[in-house]
């Protein structure tokens, strides 16, 4: 039987859990991160010539800054990212749209597009160059605690000490369902079709979004005159559409964005996963934290989910950061400071995105009229809009 300490433990090598290994890592704390995929699904090359990812995400500046901070920008492919220089919404009536710039809101920009291939590469080049120690392959069988630690047994008998676990395992997580944290859901009845897409015209870098019955279109800026698409509709839409040969895909989506970009051409295949949004009731348990989907699954309406897990992480380490060395960082005071400084951000979040698929959705004429007229009247207050890039921006 093999036995691990260390000061935390990272379950989850996703997106957020490299990320937590690494800052956490940096705060000089002994740090042990469990991947359930085995060694030889990691850490592959990037082939430069491949098709673009069809999973994307819109990082904020103030993300981007961040990464910049950990060090893991240098190891991004610059190349295979795009700056998001402006937002165009549509409503269903509107002929002009509702249109955010940077300038509005003097910003460099208002995010970026990557793809999750070229992010996840640049942190576990990072996690290299710290030394985190990784386990692959792991597969979780037993969590107990004890008076000062909890205790983690790996199937294989590995079994690890640490004062703090940081459960990033996902929407299905583990850990959660081990620490007896019960979620809230909603299923949306919608499916999300992900696919890119070569443009006619220029897109400008801007984001664009098509927002319908129940439904949502985004087109968003990739280099040279790529587009990356994802759209939200009815399941039982989402079921027919996927059914298109790809060429009569392209056309439904050339019609469904007005036509704003010219002939659209599919590049690789399309995707697609079921809509649900989901909240943990609770964000901590006995020396356990919650962090990314473990914590929370929100509509892709915003494009916000990557970065509400990031500042999961943010506050954890802020938070940590200002624990003195005798301080026991699994601490229930301490574990509660991050859970109350997260939930107005998650439920702030959770609320906005579903409030708008309502709000969309609604069979409700004078909802509708007040929604495009919100929308006409919006284009023409540009204190409310820089507040809301700023907003978007952080």
């Amino acid at each position: 039987m093999k036995r691990i300490d260390a000061d935390i433990i990272v379950v989850g090598a996703g997106l957020v859990g490299l990320v937590a290994a690494i800052v956490f890592a940096k705060q000089n704390k002994q740090i042990v991160l469990l991947d359930a995929q085995p060694k030889a699904a990691k850490k592959l090359e990037t082939d430069k010539q491949a098709a673009w990812d069809e999973r994307i995400y819109a990082l904020t500046p103030g993300t981007e800054t961040w990464l910049k901070a950990l060090e893991v920008w240098q190891h991004v492919d610059l190349s295979r990212a795009n700056a998001i220089h402006a937002m165009h919404l549509w409503d269903e009536t509107s002929d002009e749209p509702l249109e955010l710039s940077d300038n509005d809101a003097n910003l460099p920009k208002l995010g970026l597009i990557i793809e999750n291939q070229n992010l996840i590469q640049a942190l576990w080049q990072q996690i290299d160059a710290l030394g985190v120690t990784l386990i692959t392959d792991a597969k979780c069988k037993f969590l107990e605690n004890t008076e000062q630690h909890v205790q983690l047994g790996l199937e294989d008998g590995t079994i690890i000490s640490t004062k703090l676990l940081v459960a990033a395992d996902g929407v299905n997580s583990w850990v959660r369902q081990r620490a007896n944290i019960t979620v809230k859901q909603k299923d949306f009845q919608q499916t999300a079709i992900v696919a890119n897409f070569l443009a006619e015209k220029n897109h400008s870098n801007i984001a664009r979004q098509w927002f319908a019955s129940h439904e949502t279109l985004a087109l968003l800026p990739l280099p040279d005159k790529y587009v990356s698409m994802v759209w939200s509709v009815s399941t039982e839409r989402a079921n027919e559409l996927l059914k298109l040969p790809s060429r009569q895909f392209a056309v439904a989506v050339q019609a469904q964005s007005r036509d704003v970009l010219g002939e659209l051409k599919q590049i690789g295949n399309h995707v697609s996963f079921k809509l649900n949004q989901q909240t943990a009731t609770n964000l901590i348990a006995e020396r356990v934290v919650l962090v990314g989907d473990a914590a929370h699954q929100i509509h892709p309406m915003a494009g916000q989910g990557m970065n509400l897990g990031f500042r999961d992480v943010m506050q954890l380490a802020s938070s940590l950061i200002k624990l003195n060395t005798m301080q026991d960082i699994g601490e229930r005071t301490f574990l509660r400071q991050y859970e109350r400084a997260r939930k107005t951000d998650i439920v702030a979040m959770s609320g906005l995105t579903s409030g708008l698929d309502n709000l969309f959705a609604s069979d409700s004429g004078m909802i509708k009229k007040v929604t495009n007229w919100g929308l006409r009247q919006l284009n023409s207050q540009t204190t409310l809009i820089k507040l809301l890039i700023q907003q978007a921006a952080a």
